[in-house]
């Protein structure tokens, strides 16, 4: 993981690194939203996929999206979406 998580408050670096401990953390974004105070946008790349969490200042979890990270282009496979050997 790198270095960008000591920019986050406790309790969101120690979400990651609980639940994304040996995987790269590569976006985190503060995005101001009202009343709501501090949005903490952080995305993590694991087993192929990129997470995107909302956190709020308390480090608790608004939402989470996974999208591939590399979608499977339809030249790649077969109809399936399966890879010849």
């Amino acid at each position: 993981m790198n270095n960008k998580n000591n920019k986050l408050p406790y309790k969101i670096s120690a979400y990651i690194n609980d639940h994304f401990k040996e995987d790269f953390l590569f976006d985190v974004k503060r995005i101001r939203k009202g009343e709501q105070g501090v949005i903490y946008t952080v995305e993590v790349s694991k087993d192929g996929y990129i997470h995107e969490l909302n956190f709020n200042e308390e480090g608790k979890v608004l939402s989470q999206d996974t999208e591939q990270a590399f979608p499977m282009d339809d030249h790649d496979g077969n109809e399936r979406g399966e890879v010849p050997e």
